[in-house]
């Protein structure tokens, strides 16, 4: 039997439609969905569903700590050895309990929503149900921002106002791109679309210049690239101010179509070709910076120009660097030059997943604007600070769900001294994560086999379904059912559940949809809207008058009066040298997605053995430099700690920057930090931009042997 499914990852599909061949009540494998046709296709993460449901790492029980935090003990296997198994009655009694206990002594503030993306759904988003029950548990405080693209979701809103929102595109346009510009986005791995990677297959096979701005050579290069480009890590911005440069120096931008359209470009213009300051911006400033060839800039500006249409797709790593901001101003103001914002077969150069989804019914997560907010970046900053560190709540709990904060937030080892500091903290979790093994009650999820939802994806204008394939074991629960029988112990069960069971919701989400026949999406997992051809923005490029945007002009505001009042910036945007007083002979650090994991989900030490290991990827020129060889293990310094890996060599890798992939679990006891190979050993939360965002590329380190001790 062969039942729908979706993964519900945060992956950049979030519900890619599948199959799951069921015999004997057991998941056999993972297949596509014929039903979703040739372009909308799951990845290796989704076939994994199954060895994940079934695996022997999963939480089989509630566990409740021993003894105080930090205290430690024999540890068994996963580190489990601080805990001991316990009923849902106790473990829940102790949630309960303590939450209502810390909200009356300290303020319902005092409980921090450490919530992330970890799945996704109408129904089951972990941070849509843990948020409504907080609001309804007296309160909480929320984060802001985001670690995948917080700079981006900052800047561009001052940039289109509200209509950021409808920036993006759909992939079935890119059939009409005669050249795709992927700059920082290596989509093959990191996906940004379940139907990006196979119309980015057909679009070079169809003969389409497919140019790759990165400093690796990634998958998407090798598979998908006509033409690479290595740009050193964290200078985008730079190179994106050089390729305006020759478009204004020669003429070949279309000035009059974007003043148009825009408010700044003149005044972008001018600091560009050096009128305001003597320095022009041209390629030959920017090579020292960027380690781009002259000659390559102008070659890919004046390709651009002699081209129609260009797809400018923005990856999210060229703003998660100092100053990231920058990046996406410039992304908008390169596609305004040439003609190409709003354009069937072009892009905005916004985020590319800006589209509303197809119509469906929602829980209400209760989120009130006027909470108590910190930055997604320094949580662990508030949890050790608190007001006296000008954070606006002191923070004494947490719920934790959808994330493993402690390797995925910058600075580990802060993130670890902040966890050990709280009072009280729960988690939901399928595994024992280094984060789970610093809580003080644990809670076995139900995985997505389990969990009957609605699939709404990352990006593209349809919906999956799934139902509940396995039923789940007496020692797993969703997290709705978690929540819903906190929420009665503690004495707001209907408000939170309003009468309503799991397929109930379901059922409720459907019928308020736009799915003209419900029992055949059901039966087939999957509905496609009719349009599938959307071009964000398209009308205002058509005619800005007719169709303005919501900004104070009307218009894109490359010249930001209110970005630079509210953050202290510039108005328009600009290049500033970084800091001085880096690591000397350092090399800079990027931290990239790897296909098989979804941040930190399959990077438990046993999947990273079976995946093939987790490595430094060198240049061997710097390796030698170094005395460095292959397979040997090295430590690497940041500026916020150590960590150790071996090297790999690799010729398709920039010189002068390092490679180190997202994702592999810290061990359970901090001392044994310095010996892993997290990259979230060597980053930090501090010196960002107005944004508060996550810098987590072009971070300078320093790599070398590792001393015997004496």
């Amino acid at each position: 039997m062969k039942v729908p499914v979706f993964c519900g990852k945060d992956c950049g599909g979030g519900a890619c439609p599948m199959l799951a061949e069921v015999e004997a009540g057991r998941v056999t494998r993972i297949l596509p969905n014929p039903r979703s046709g040739k372009w909308i296709l799951p990845c290796s993460r989704g076939y994994a569903l199954a060895s994940e449901h079934y695996s022997p790492l999963r939480l089989r029980s509630p566990l409740v700590r021993r003894g105080a935090r930090g205290e430690r003990r024999a540890q068994g296997a996963g580190g489990l050895g601080d805990f001991r198994e316990a009923s849902w009655d106790e473990a829940l009694g102790m949630v309960s309990g303590r939450l209502g206990e810390i909200a009356d002594r300290y303020g319902p503030d005092s409980v921090l929503a450490l919530v992330g993306a970890g799945s996704t759904g109408a129904l089951h988003s972990t941070s849509a149900l843990a948020k409504r029950f907080l609001s309804l548990a007296k309160g909480y405080t929320k984060l802001w921002g985001s670690y995948s693209n917080g700079a981006a979701r900052f800047v561009l809103p001052y940039l289109l106002g509200p209509e950021w929102k409808m920036s993006g595109f759909d992939p079935a346009t890119m059939r009409h791109a005669e050249m795709i510009v992927l700059w920082g986005a290596n989509v093959l791995e990191a996906r940004l679309g379940s139907e990006i990677p196979a119309r980015l297959l057909e679009a070079k096979a169809r003969g389409t210049t497919v140019v790759a701005i990165d400093p690796r050579r990634s998958q998407t290069v090798d598979r998908a690239a006509t033409w690479h480009i290595t740009c050193r890590p964290g200078t985008d911005a730079a190179l994106m101010l050089a390729l305006l440069e020759t478009l204004l120096e020669e003429g070949l931008s279309k000035d009059e179509w974007a003043s148009e359209r825009s408010v700044g470009f003149g005044r972008l213009a001018d600091y560009v070709l050096g009128r305001a300051d003597g320095i022009r911006r041209d390629p030959e400033w920017a090579q020292p910076i960027t380690g781009v060839p002259p000659e390559q800039t102008r070659r890919l500006a004046r390709a651009w120009a002699a081209t129609s249409p260009v797809m400018l797709l923005p990856g999210y790593s060229i703003q998660r660097t100092r100053g990231g901001e920058e990046t996406y101003r410039l992304t908008l103001a390169l596609q305004l030059a040439t003609g190409n914002f709003g354009k069937l077969g072009g892009s905005t150069g916004s985020l590319n997943n800006r589209l509303p989804t197809p119509r469906i019914g929602g829980m209400d997560p209760l989120d009130d604007p006027d909470r108590p907010a910190i930055p997604v970046l320094h949580w662990p900053d508030a949890i050790l600070g608190g007001r006296e560190a000008d954070f606006p709540t002191d923070i004494r709990a947490a719920l934790i769900a959808g994330g493993n904060w402690l390797g995925q937030g910058a600075d580990a080892r802060k993130s670890a001294k902040a966890l050990d500091a709280l009072e009280f903290s729960f988690c939901l979790e399928l595994f024992p994560t280094p984060t789970a093994l610093r809580c003080d009650v644990v809670l076995p999820v139900a995985s997505p086999l389990e969990k009957e939802d609605i699939g709404i994806p990352w990006l593209g204008n349809w919906l999956a379904y799934k139902p509940r394939i396995c039923t789940p074991s007496a020692s797993a629960r969703s997290d709705y059912e978690i929540y819903a029988e906190l929420a009665w112990r503690m004495g707001f069960g209907q408000a939170y559940t309003e009468g309503r069971d799991e397929a109930a919701w379901v059922a409720t989400f459907l019928a308020a949809s736009e799915i003209p026949d419900i029992e055949a999406f059901r039966r087939e997992g999957f509905w496609l809207a009719p349009e599938q051809e959307r071009c964000g923005l398209a009308d205002f490029a058509r005619d800005p008058t007719a169709h303005p945007l919501g900004t104070p002009s009307g218009k894109v505001e490359l010249e930001s009066a209110a970005l630079a009042d509210e953050t202290g910036g510039t108005a328009i945007p600009m290049w500033t040298d970084p800091p001085g007083g880096a690591l000397r002979d350092s090399l800079l650090l990027v931290s990239p997605k790897v296909g098989h994991r979804t941040h930190s989900q399959g990077g438990d030490p046993e999947s990273v053995a079976r995946t093939g290991g987790h490595y430094l990827s060198m240049h061997p020129a710097d390796a030698t430099a170094r005395g460095l060889a292959g397979g040997e293990e090295v430590r690497i310094e940041g500026v916020s700690g150590v960590a150790r890996a071996k090297v790999r060599l690799d010729e398709g890798l920039m010189a002068g920057v390092v490679a180190l992939p997202e994702g592999p679990w810290l061990p359970p006891d901090a001392a044994e930090f310095e010996v892993s190979s997290s990259p979230n050993l060597l980053s930090s939360t501090l010196d960002h931009g107005p944004a508060q965002a996550p810098s987590l590329h072009g971070l300078r380190v320093r790599v070398g042997r590792i001393q015997a001790e004496s």
